[in-house]
Parts: structure tokens; C-alpha cells; sequence
């Protein structure tokens, strides 16, 4: 599959560039899957890897998408990224379909990117994005609860992301000098800390609360869904509540599926340190297969 792949960069309105990278299948009337990974991962991280093997050898052609500031793409716009950049990602899915025209559309995200499939969805029809299925995996519900959950949880979590996003931030910086001078900023440890200098400086929200309801899927804002979509979690996620689960609207097109065990986007189900994801990934996909 990697061998097969090549970089795409899509054009987004006002001069935005995302990331991805296509690796088609060897029909021409394969269908096209989607993959978006969660925050700080990329188009390498091994779930989407694993992901987009599965599928690739199921039939599917793929687009392991990447979000702004994500993978190698800190160069491509001035502006960071942050979680309500909703639009470059319709944008970014919309054309993707103009330009390969696939036969049916999966789109599946992961953490944060199930949080950005799952709205993507909702604005698919509005956007004239003819999806065909859509899948979240452990996927990002109230953006509130999980900087508690990762300030009140094993430690080991919060410096793995805070290192990221940092490592992150810093390679911004080198990029674009003329903008951005956060090294003063960057020498907290405390995510909420770090979060509320940039939603100060960079974006449109007085606190930031007001940035996390931007994101927020709880409650009635994916009452526009109206393509099938699968949710996967797990009870012992240890950065997302999962009880955010029953506060989705109750339609047809949202399939919930709950696990007793899982974690966070891991569901290990041998000592090889295979994921089971994979297995239901593949068993949600094969109705895409079918004429």
C-alpha cells in the first residue's frame, strides 16, 4: 500500500492546503475510503496505517487525510491549527470527491478525527458531499471533559500530548518566525494554561470554553446526519467519557456501539498487539463492496 502511495495536496478555499496522501486501488471502480486521524497523529500514525491496509486489501482506494500543522504540512498555512477549523475539512472532503468521483464514499476518523468526521457528516448535505457510510472510533464528544479527564488522569498521557503539541508548535515557529514568539508560553506544562494563551492570541473566542463548545458534539448538534454512521467506544476509554454516547440524537442513521474494554482507540486482542479495530472496521466496510 505504501509503495503505491503519493502525496495530494488539496486546495481549500482562501488559499488553504491540506495534506493527504492516495493510494489508489487497482480498479477504477473501487470505492474511496477516507481515513482522518486524531489529534497530533498523522497519516503515519500505525492505526491509520493499519486501517488503510485493511481496507486497501478489502478493495478500497485511500486518502490518509491530514489536518492542518499535522504530518509534514506545518508549511503550508500561516494560520495554526485548532479544532473548529471545521470548513478547510468540508472543503478539503468535497473536493476530494469532485475529483475522483468514487462509486460509494467512506470517511472514518479516529479520536479527533471522529470528532471531525462525525461533523463533516452533518454538514455533508449541505456541502453537496454524497457520503455513503461513515465511521468513529472513540471519537472526541466534550472537549471540556477530556482536558479534565487528561488533568486528572495518569500522568503519562498529558506530557505525551503536551510533548507533541509543543514539537509542534515549535516547528510553526521556525516556519513562520515573523508570526508566531511563544517560547515564553511553551514553557508550561499545563495544557488548559497553554490552550488559553492561543485561543487569546490567535482565535476569535473570549475564554475558553467558548472555544471547546465549538466542538462540542454532544446534545442535538449532529441532528443533520443523515448518511449511516457507526460510533464505536469503549467504557474504559481514559480520555473520553463515553455516557456523552446517549446524549446523541436518536435517528437511524446512528448506529452506537459500546465495548467493556478497549481504551482509547487500542481494543488489543492478542499478545501481537493486533487491534481488533481493524476486524470491525472491516466487517462495517464490506456492504461498500457490494453493488
Amino acid at each position: 500500500m505504501l509503495l503505491n502511495s503519493e502525496e495530494r495536496i488539496i486546495e481549500c478555499e482562501d488559499g488553504i492546503k491540506l495534506q493527504s496522501f492516495y493510494t489508489p486501488a487497482a480498479s477504477s471502480e473501487a470505492p474511496l475510503a477516507i481515513l482522518i486521524h486524531g489529534w497530533e497523529g498523522s497519516h503515519e500514525s500505525l492505526y491509520q496505517l493499519s486501517t488503510a491496509n485493511t481496507l486497501y486489501h478489502l478493495g478500497f482506494s485511500i486518502i490518509r487525510l491530514n489536518l492542518r500543522d499535522h504530518g509534514t504540512s506545518h508549511h503550508l498555512n500561516a494560520e495554526l491549527f485548532h479544532s473548529n477549523r471545521l470548513d478547510e475539512v468540508v472543503q478539503a472532503v468535497a473536493r476530494i470527491e469532485q475529483d475522483f468521483k468514487p462509486s460509494k464514499l467512506l470517511l472514518c476518523g479516529f479520536s479527533l478525527g471522529g470528532n471531525f468526521a462525525l461533523r463533516v457528516t452533518n454538514r455533508a448535505k449541505q456541502a453537496g458531499i454524497s457520503l455513503t457510510k461513515t465511521i468513529a472510533v472513540c471519537p472526541a464528544l466534550d472537549p471540556a471533559d477530556i482536558l479534565i479527564k487528561l488533568e486528572t488522569s495518569f500522568s503519562l498521557y498529558m506530557k505525551y500530548f503536551m510533548h507533541k503539541w509543543k514539537r509542534s508548535i515549535r516547528k510553526k515557529q521556525e516556519l513562520f518566525p515573523d508570526l508566531y514568539d511563544l517560547e515564553e508560553d511553551l514553557q508550561t506544562d499545563s495544557m488548559r494554561d497553554l490552550t488559553e494563551k492561543l485561543v487569546q492570541y490567535y482565535g476569535d473566542y473570549q475564554t475558553i470554553n467558548d472555544y471547546f463548545d465549538g466542538y462540542n458534539i454532544c446534545g442535538d448538534r449532529l441532528a443533520q446526519i443523515d448518511t449511516p454512521t457507526t460510533i464505536l467506544m469503549s467504557k474504559d476509554d481514559p480520555i473520553i467519557d463515553y455516557q456523552g454516547i446517549y446524549t446523541l440524537p436518536e435517528t437511524p442513521y446512528i448506529k452506537r456501539y459500546l465495548t467493556e474494554h478497549g481504551g482509547h482507540c487500542g481494543y488489543i486482542k492478542n499478545y501481537k498487539l493486533d487491534s481488533w479495530i481493524d476486524d470491525f472496521i472491516k466487517e462495517q466496510s464490506l456492504s461498500l463492496l457490494q453493488d
